[in-house]
């Protein structure tokens, strides 16, 4: 049987022996098990932890394959350990075998392929609703302006006034205009590493740790900014290289085309993630500078940044459109 550890705030703890206790009479899931240890933040909010559970439940019903929680001999979805004096929920989950997008070369079927996932899982998305994914989400991308009061992580001013334009902006143009957009339950952050896949084609999903109430285009720009992100980890990268008209097309033959509003906005949307990302990236780097992952995000991320903002909104409309 396959185990797969994940360990919050950088904890190491052997509880093979309490898995078994934990588990109990109940069958492995066939292709292995993942642990995974909540944040002590997380595992005090009872209702986010109960809409999880049930989020997971309510994607597998729909066919989307994600890591569904093993259920204990006592019928909990979880049980908690106290680690350096915090409080963590343990959950097992079942393991969902495949690769990361993060590891595949990105051709345009792949990418039509996403954008037809993204949308298909927003439809399934709006169907389901839970209290416990209205709340406030330091990684939720309308509270991306609050990330400012981190921006001195970084030594360059350019950086830091590059980073406060395109959250001003995202403010001013996005928030301060929201009134019309729709809104329901986003997965938050498909990223490429929390997309599963099998023969070449998307299989599944990852991590609902970030999934809140929230503006449903939400899902689609930061999905598209990862897109655009993943291209820039080749040297070479050039905004044009992506196929985004791909991406976009597929999204709205499987959930509805954008109005004028969400397509005048994405750029910014993009941008502002970008942006979050970064800042938070480095601030997390300098707890732990052996990061390979975060310090090659910083990298991409400030180069996809600068061609996104050497282009012009309504060129990169056309990108989207055309």
């Amino acid at each position: 049987m396959n185990v797969s550890y994940t360990f919050i705030d950088s904890y190491k703890l052997q509880i093979t022996d309490d898995v078994e206790k934990y588990i109990g009479e109940i069958e492995f899931p066939t292709d292995g098990i993942v642990i995974k240890f909540i944040n002590s933040i997380d595992s005090k909010n009872l209702l986010l932890l109960e809409a999880q559970t049930k989020l997971t439940q309510h994607l597998e019903r729909s066919g989307i394959y994600c890591p569904i929680p093993v259920f204990n001999k006592y019928g909990e979805s979880y049980r908690s350990h106290i680690l350096d004096n915090k409080i963590h929920a343990v959950r097992v989950y079942k393991y969902v075998n495949g690769e990361t997008m993060n590891k595949v070369k990105i051709n345009s079927e792949i990418t039509t392929n996403f954008g037809y996932y993204v949308g298909h899982l927003t439809t399934i998305l709006k169907k389901f609703n839970h209290d416990g994914f209205h709340r406030s989400h330091l990684w939720a991308l309308e509270k991306c302006p609050e990330v400012l009061k981190f921006v001195e992580v970084f030594d360059q001013e350019k950086q830091r006034q590059t980073i406060k334009t395109i959250l001003n902006k995202f403010h001013s143009d996005v928030l301060l205009k929201a009134d019309h957009l729709e809104k329901s339950i986003i997965h938050g952050d498909l990223n490429m590493n929390n997309i599963i896949m099998k023969d070449n084609k998307i299989f599944g999903i990852i991590d609902v740790g970030d999934v809140v109430y929230s503006f449903t285009i939400f899902d689609f720009a930061v999905a598209l900014c990862y897109l655009i992100m993943h291209e820039f980890k080749d040297n070479n990268a050039k905004l044009s290289n992506v196929q985004i008209n791909n991406f976009v097309e597929a999204y709205e033959k499987q959930y509805r085309n954008l109005n004028d509003f969400e397509v005048s906005i994405v750029h910014t949307c993009v941008c502002a993630r970008i942006c979050q990302s970064l800042v938070l990236g480095k601030k997390s780097s300098l707890r732990d500078l052996a990061n390979s992952y975060i310090l090659s995000t910083q990298k991409n991320g400030w180069r996809a940044l600068e061609e996104l903002m050497n282009i012009e909104e309504d060129k990169f409309v056309m990108l989207l459109k055309h």
